[in-house]
C-alpha cells in the first residue's frame, strides 16, 4: 500500500515502459497539441472583424486661376470589416482616396462618397464612411497690390520714435481668392523691437500675410529704418527756498512771502533724476554799497543747477525781488 501511494503511476510489474504511462507516445501527444494550437490561430485569423480606421484624402487636378478657400477634411474615417490577417495590414500609407476637382468652379460644389468608391484589400468590405459627403468652395485666383505698414515696437522709458519709419519698399504684391483680397488694402510686417535702440537704426523684416490662403508675391521682407530719440520733457519745481548770502550784518526785509516758481527742459535721462536739492535760488547782497544812503534794493534772483550745458530754464518767478534795508 506504501509502494503504490510512493508510485501512483507505476504498475506492480518490473517492467521499466510501464512505469511511466502519462510519457508514453509524447512526440505524438506534442504533435496533437501543436495541430490544435494551429487550427486554433487559422480560425481566429481567419474570422471576420470589424474595425475603424483612417485614410488620407488626395485633392487632384484643380483647374488653373482657381483657389480652394474653405477647409475640407484631410482624413477619410471607414468602418471595415474582413479577416483579422487583412484588417491588421490597412494603414493610412497603404490606402488613399482621390477626389478629382477638374470639374468644379467658382462656388460651392459637393462630393458624396460611397462605400462603392472606395478600394479595399482583397477579402476585406466598407460597412461605412465618415463624413459621406464633402464640400469644396472654390474662388478665383486673384492678384493685388498694397500697401505695407510697419509694426513697430514701443521704445524704452524716455524714448520716442521720430517722424514715420522708411520703408524700402511701400507697397507689395498679394496673391489669394478674389472675394477676400477685395477686403484687404495693407498687409504689415512682423513686430520690429526696438527695445535698446537709442538711435536711427535699420532692420530687415519679413511680411506678414493677414491669412494664411493669402500668399505674398516676390520679395517678402522689407527694410525698415527707424529714427529713435530720447525724450525732451519739461519739469516743474515750486517753493523752494531762497538763500540770502553776502549780506554780511545788514539787517533787510522782503516783500513777504515770496512763493517761487521753476521749470527746466531737457533729456528725459538727465531731467528724470533733477530734484529739488539740486536747485539753489540765492540772492546776492554782495554789490550792496554801504556808503550809500539808498535803503530800497531790486535785487536778482540767481538759479544754480546742474547740467547747465544742457537742461534749459524755461520758467523763473521771481526774478528778482525788493530788499529794504533796516
Amino acid at each position: 500500500m506504501v509502494d503504490w501511494l510512493k508510485h501512483p503511476f507505476q504498475s506492480n510489474g518490473n517492467q521499466e515502459g510501464n512505469r511511466t504511462p502519462f510519457l508514453n507516445n509524447m512526440g505524438k501527444k506534442v504533435l496533437a497539441l501543436v495541430i490544435a494550437i494551429s487550427l486554433w490561430l487559422v480560425a481566429n485569423l481567419q474570422h471576420d472583424v470589424e474595425k475603424n480606421i483612417t485614410i488620407d484624402i488626395n485633392y487632384a487636378n484643380l483647374p488653373p486661376g482657381l483657389i480652394v478657400v474653405n477647409n475640407p477634411p484631410e482624413k477619410l474615417n471607414l468602418r471595415v470589416r474582413g479577416p483579422r490577417s487583412q484588417l491588421s495590414s490597412i494603414t493610412s500609407q497603404n490606402m488613399l482616396f482621390t477626389i478629382d476637382l477638374s470639374n468644379i468652379s467658382s462656388g460651392m460644389s459637393k462630393f458624396e462618397i460611397g462605400t462603392d468608391q472606395i478600394t479595399p484589400p482583397r477579402d476585406v468590405q466598407v460597412t461605412g464612411i465618415s463624413p459621406a459627403e464633402i464640400k469644396i468652395e472654390a474662388d478665383k485666383l486673384s492678384k493685388k497690390r498694397v500697401k505695407v505698414e510697419p509694426s513697430i515696437g514701443a521704445p524704452e522709458m524716455g524714448y520716442e520714435i521720430i517722424g514715420k519709419p522708411e520703408l524700402s519698399a511701400s507697397t507689395a504684391r498679394i496673391e489669394g481668392p478674389k472675394n477676400l483680397l477685395t477686403k484687404i488694402n495693407s498687409i504689415t510686417t512682423d513686430p520690429v523691437s526696438v527695445k535698446g535702440e537709442k538711435s536711427k537704426f535699420t532692420i530687415e523684416v519679413p511680411l506678414r500675410s493677414p491669412y494664411s490662403i493669402v500668399k505674398i508675391v516676390g520679395d517678402n521682407t522689407v527694410k525698415v529704418t527707424i529714427n529713435i530719440q530720447e525724450k525732451t520733457l519739461e519739469k516743474e519745481f515750486n517753493d523752494l527756498n531762497i538763500s540770502f548770502i553776502n549780506f554780511e550784518d545788514y539787517k533787510y526785509e522782503t516783500n513777504g512771502n515770496i512763493s517761487t516758481e521753476l521749470a527746466f527742459e531737457g533729456p528725459f535721462s538727465i531731467i528724470n533724476n533733477l530734484s529739488s536739492e539740486d536747485i539753489e535760488l540765492f540772492v546776492d547782497g554782495s554789490n550792496i554799497n554801504k556808503s550809500n544812503q539808498i535803503k530800497k534794493y531790486t535785487l536778482k534772483v540767481g538759479v544754480n543747477y546742474p547740467h547747465k550745458d544742457i537742461l534749459k530754464l524755461k520758467k523763473q518767478s521771481p526774478k528778482t525781488i525788493d530788499i529794504r534795508l533796516n
